[in-house]
């Protein structure tokens, strides 16, 4: 550009500012829950779990893959690869999800997904806009959710018998510190991140997936609170 016989280059400014991050980072997260049940209706509807034979329990298998590879790799992979990872694991859980609403009513899947809707909101809101640090709450729902999953385990193997409504409302007691957390955990990143541009990018998708973790597993639990089986 030449003003006034000076030469001037022009430098596209390609920072985020929070507010766009925070727009990427439910972006992603809707993109991916509405991925998941699209592919679980699709699915249920279909003649697929008839001949599926083992392959849900190789995709769970492969499932905990994604998760520990965005988890260790995501410092050094790039936006794209970790988006194409995100929208992978969001197929996969559409396809084991589909043996989930296969068991219960339409109205009772779709109730429990306003629901979780509802909560999951609330809850993000308040890690949004809460001033006390959640890192210890999230630690602690963190570790208690790791002794809930072994817990449920040994039930599931011994058949004891626990009241079905303890193990979903213990879980979402849970998820409310996670999701919270996680909120709160974002937007601190960003602060960490904020003068890179391509690290806040996978920053977001990571964001993102942490909270499909949680809404995921929120709908879950309420499932299986309200829901009426066929």
């Amino acid at each position: 550009m030449n003003i006034d016989n000076k030469t001037y280059e022009y430098v596209e400014d390609r920072s985020m500012t929070i507010q766009q991050y925070i727009n990427n980072i439910f972006k992603w997260m809707v993109i991916g829950v509405l991925t998941t049940f699209v592919t679980a209706f699709a699915l249920e509807k279909s003649s697929f779990m008839s001949y599926a034979g083992m392959l849900p329990f190789i995709l769970i298998i492969f499932q905990f893959a994604v998760v520990i590879g965005l988890s260790r790799r995501l410092m050094t992979m790039k936006p794209i690869t970790a988006k194409v990872l995100y929208m992978i694991y969001s197929v996969i859980t559409g396809v084991t999800f589909s043996y989930v609403i296969a068991s219960y009513t339409s109205f009772s899947v779709a109730l429990a997904f306003l629901v979780a809707a509802i909560y999951f909101g609330v809850l993000v809101v308040l890690g949004a806009v809460i001033k006390m640090d959640l890192t210890r709450i999230g630690t602690i729902c963190l570790a208690g959710l790791f002794v809930y999953i072994i817990f449920s385990v040994i039930v599931m193997i011994f058949n004891l018998g626990v009241g079905t409504l303890i193990m979903p409302l213990i879980s979402l007691a849970l998820f409310a510190g996670i999701t919270a957390y996680d909120m709160q955990k974002s937007l601190q990143l960003y602060n960490y991140a904020s003068s890179n541009p391509e690290m806040l990018e996978k920053l977001s998708i990571y964001g993102a997936f942490n909270l499909y973790l949680d809404f995921v597993n929120i709908f879950l639990d309420i499932l299986q609170l309200l829901g009426d089986n066929k």
